[in-house]
């Protein structure tokens, strides 16, 4: 594909904006009559991002609803509600604050399908390469209007809708995050006595998480609890967990979130609490409770073979995704499963929503402790993980010499080792993932990075 990746449209911002792709997109969501919902987080370019795509949309006359500032997962819900048949989501989820992108639901806040996407990334192509390119006309008027988005500081009940004074086929939404907030809670019950710390990575559930928690009963800490476009993930979130973790007592579970709050990481007994250690933990809540059907679990490559070999033993057989919460969402619903996730944490409850959200996995977490007393105790094998910059990973990768490190490192290790090699989708990266099952893992780990590098 030209410009999806793992996980929707991402890049620098300033190459999103520079190459108007968000505008191509929005010429290509766009017809008559088509009702589609935006949101974005809180990164300072991301309201420059919606003006652009909302000029693209107004090409086609749809029917444009801005809900400002909302977490991923909140606008799939709020789409779903609404019956949009598209929500575009303006966000870099995870990476830094110069990053953009845009994640795009189909109807009802469903995740579009691999075919749905291609042919939308197709479209956006011709769009783009079409001598024939409209010029900006549409700018001051979707600038204005786009202006109009409301501040979320104070949350609006019920959802209200106002129409845009500059623009009829533009609407402000309110409200959407206290619905939302709303509906998250009706899933549990209290949590009196549990302590939780948050991180909130100064991102869009800086303000949404720690009422939803306290709400619930939970005593609460903060940390990382603005929202600021400049500090958004930045030394914080669940992609810099390890000094987080050191504030987090013994007594308390943590949760680390990522910028736009679709993943979390989790803090327990002052250790770091992966993806793979919740899908452990959920699964044996799943199985007492009589939800995991066929007994299966949906992981991806990265997935750690320890996780595999513990849902053994509890009769679970594990399912592996290429990476891309898309495509373990894919597995799921191809054989009617009701949980998976990645070791990132981004984690699916299809019993409880159709598309990965950090709050609700962590609640979950919480219901776990719960009802069994505690969260199981998860060791994987070490690991390494490492990028190799190039400007062309797709390219590096059929490269012949490249391809022969790769298999020099497979031989040598085909029985104490597991090593995943793949482009990353959404930057100039090679990502490397090897497992190691053996003893003296750090003189293996020296070996397969000197060895590919």
């Amino acid at each position: 594909m030209y410009y999806f990746g793992t996980d929707g449209i991402r890049n620098k911002a300033s190459v999103l904006i520079d190459e108007r792709l968000p505008f191509y997109l929005g010429k290509a969501l766009s017809r008559d009559g088509v009702k589609i919902l935006i949101a974005r987080d809180v990164r300072t370019h991301s309201l420059e991002i919606e003006k652009q795509l909302c000029q693209g949309l107004l090409w086609g006359n749809a029917q444009i609803y801005l809900a400002g500032v909302l977490p991923t997962p909140a606008l799939a819900f709020t789409a779903r509600e609404q019956r949009a048949d598209y929500a575009v989501m303006i966000t870099a989820s995870h990476n830094p604050p110069e990053f953009n992108g845009l994640k795009v639901f189909g109807k009802c806040g469903k995740k579009l399908s691999l075919q749905e996407e291609i042919a939308l990334d197709e479209k956006i192509f011709h769009l783009k390469n079409s001598p024939q390119n409209e010029n900006d006309s549409l700018g001051a008027l979707c600038a204005s209007a786009c202006a109009e988005t409301l501040d979320e500081e104070e949350p609006v009940c019920p959802l209200k809708i106002k129409q845009s004074v500059q623009n009829h086929c533009i609407r402000i939404v309110e409200g959407a995050d206290f619905l939302y907030a709303k509906h998250i809670k009706s899933l549990f019950g209290q949590f009196k006595g549990i302590k939780v710390v948050l991180d909130l990575a100064n991102g869009c559930t800086a303000m949404l998480a720690p009422k939803i928690f306290e709400d619930l009963g939970a005593g609460v800490r903060v940390f990382n609890n603005e929202r600021n476009g400049q500090k958004v993930n930045v030394n914080c979130g669940s992609t810099h967990v390890e000094e987080f973790a050191k504030c987090v007592q013994k007594d308390e579970i943590g949760f680390a979130f990522d910028g736009d709050g679709d993943r979390v990481i989790a803090v327990v007994d002052g250790k770091v609490y992966d993806g793979d250690a919740m899908l452990v933990a959920l699964a044996s809540l799943y199985r007492i409770q009589g939800k995991l059907k066929n007994r299966f679990v949906v992981g991806t490559t990265y997935t750690s073979t320890r996780l595999e070999r513990e849902l053994a033993r509890q009769g679970i057989a594990l399912i592996r995704a290429d990476v891309g919460d898309k495509n373990v969402l894919a597995q799921m619903l191809e054989k009617n499963l009701v949980l998976g996730g990645e070791k990132s944490g981004h984690i699916i409850l299809l019993d409880k929503a159709g598309t990965g959200d950090g709050i609700l996995t962590a609640l979950s977490l919480l219901e776990v402790k719960r009802t069994l007393g505690r969260l199981a105790n998860f060791a994987p094998y070490p690991t390494l993980q490492f990028n190799i910059p190039c400007d062309t990973p797709s390219k590096k990768m059929n490269d012949e010499d490249f391809q022969g490190k790769i298999a020099k490192i497979k031989t040598k290790y085909a029985k104490k080792a597991r090593l995943v090699v793949r482009p990353s989708g959404t930057e100039p990266y090679i990502r490397v993932y090897f497992e190691y099952f053996g003893q003296n893992s750090k003189k293996a780990f020296e070996d397969v990075k000197s060895t590919l590098t």
